[in-house]
């Protein structure tokens, strides 16, 4: 080999320089976007919720439109039942029309008084010869009044505004009644219908007849008080104060500011147990009342315990006891008539007077009679008899079978509906007849126990055709005795088994 000849040497390469990878601003802006896209979301969301908060809390707005705004202004109150449910923020002048827009935010709570059919007005003083209204606003701030539409009703958030306050609707259950007048006297929308000074009612609508003869007054009567408009009632027109001039000298007769100034009516009923009036019954608008009809003192049931019973009230049916006594040597036919009550298991309550005969009867004379059948006395058999006081001579409660079955449709009382005992303390009573005109409503305060039952105050007048009248309990509903009556003392005797 030439030693020129040597083998090339080794050439060392470079290490190999590194590659950049160009990327594109829209490649990195995506991948950003894709590994924070909750973080947006979250964003929105909280944005959405603070939103809705911010717009929960401030309640909705509304705007309502009237022909004068009578000086309201901004932050005067909408108020609903004398409750603040929302406060003007502007009012301004619409174009062209002229109109009053009122704008009012609702609070949060009083979204419902955004809905179709909702009635605006604006509370003010009003002076006139027939009316005064809005007292109220002498001295405090004006301010809008409500008066929502029913339930369920579509939402609206634009509305045109009363010039008056809305006829007055009557409330679920009220009596509707007609009374009329000779003249308008004073009377207004809104008047109170009085008895014995409380209010039991409300004009609801003041008008001329459809044949101009008469004014017409549409009343509601509260449903708890319709029981007392019977109709044998008399109504008059009270002006509020009554001035009488006579020789003793002058007497002034007011009444509260209310009746001052919008007047109104006052109501007698009779206790000749008249049928009680039905919805649309026409009463005359007396101008003044009778002497007479200010003495009127019935005791009527009424309220909401009257209301609980007066579709389950006993219904007693008259009983007869017949017999013949001998005078001067003749017969003489004798009888003695009183209520009883049928029970539910085939017996009769009433006194032990109706079932017994008399000492001075003839034997084998005696008989009664009741729901259209008559039973001789031998054939009545006394179950059972009311544990009393013994006193010799006077009757005592007792139930019996009368040998005759009694008809099939006669009303028949529960027999577990009739108290153990009468209650330690009096309570408030009815004292059940055959229809429900007839019950008589007895307060406690009229009541007194004595060793026989309990007395009834001699103010309150029954006949001795009422004997055996069945005596409910106002609270519990049961029978708890029978009344008796004897010449002017009437008492409840008890049914103690």
């Amino acid at each position: 080999m030439n030693p020129t000849d040597e083998a090339p040497a080794q050439v060392e390469k470079p290490d190999q320089a590194p590659m950049a990878i160009v990327e594109s601003a829209a490649t990195v802006s995506g991948r950003f976007v894709t590994r924070f896209w909750w973080l947006t979301l979250a964003c929105v969301l909280l944005s959405l919720g603070l939103f809705w908060y911010a717009r929960q809390r401030d309640g909705q707005r509304i705007q309502i439109q009237f022909d004068d705004g009578f000086g309201l202004k901004p932050d005067d109150r909408l108020r609903y039942r004398g409750i603040d449910v929302g406060a003007v923020e502007r009012v301004e002048l619409s174009d062209p029309t002229r109109k009053v827009l009122v704008h009012v935010r609702l609070t949060p709570e009083a979204s419902f008084v955004a809905a179709e059919g909702a009635k605006f007005w604006i509370v003010r003083p009003v002076f006139s010869l027939d009316a005064i209204q809005g007292l109220d606003t002498l001295i405090g701030a004006k301010y809008l009044a409500v008066e929502p539409a029913l339930p369920k009703t579509r939402s609206q958030s634009k509305f045109v505004g009363l010039e008056k306050p809305p006829i007055v609707i009557p409330s679920s259950g009220a009596l509707e009644i007609m009374l009329d007048a000779k003249t308008r006297g004073g009377l207004e929308n809104g008047a109170p219908i009085l008895y014995r000074g409380f209010t039991i009612g409300k004009v609801v609508q003041v008008g001329l007849a459809s044949d101009a003869r008469s004014v017409r007054a549409r009343c509601a009567i509260d449903p708890e008080f319709r029981e007392l408009i019977r109709k044998g009632s008399k109504f008059w027109n009270r002006s509020g104060w009554r001035l009488d001039i006579g020789i003793t000298g002058i007497k002034l007769d007011a009444d509260t500011l209310s009746q001052i100034v919008s007047g109104g009516i006052e109501m007698a009923t009779p206790a000749d147990g008249s049928a009680i009036a039905s919805t649309g019954y026409r009463f005359v608008l007396h101008d003044a009342p009778e002497p007479e009809w200010l003495q009127w003192q019935p005791s009527l049931p009424f309220g909401k315990a009257w209301s609980q019973l007066e579709s389950n009230m006993p219904q007693p049916i008259r009983i007869a006891l017949r017999w013949q006594e001998r005078r001067y040597g003749f017969r003489n036919n004798e009888q003695s008539s009183a209520w009883c009550l049928p029970l539910s298991d085939g017996t009769v309550l009433c006194f032990s007077e109706q079932v017994i005969a008399p000492k001075s009867a003839l034997a084998g004379s005696a008989s009664i009679e009741l729901a259209g059948f008559s039973s001789v006395l031998d054939q009545v058999k006394i179950v059972s008899v009311a544990k009393q006081p013994a006193i010799s001579g006077e009757p005592s409660v007792v139930r019996f079978t009368s040998g005759v079955e009694l008809p099939a449709d006669l009303p028949r009382w529960p027999r577990d509906r009739i108290a153990s005992e009468m209650p330690i303390e009096v309570c408030d009573i009815f004292v059940a007849q055959s229809d429900a005109a007839s019950v008589v409503s007895i307060d406690s305060a009229r009541l007194s126990v004595s060793d026989r039952g309990w007395n009834i105050d001699e103010t309150i007048v029954f006949t001795e055709d009422q004997t055996g009248s069945p005596v409910v309990s106002a609270a519990s509903g049961l029978i708890i005795g029978m009344l008796e009556v004897k010449g002017s003392i009437s008492r409840v005797l008890p049914i103690n088994y």
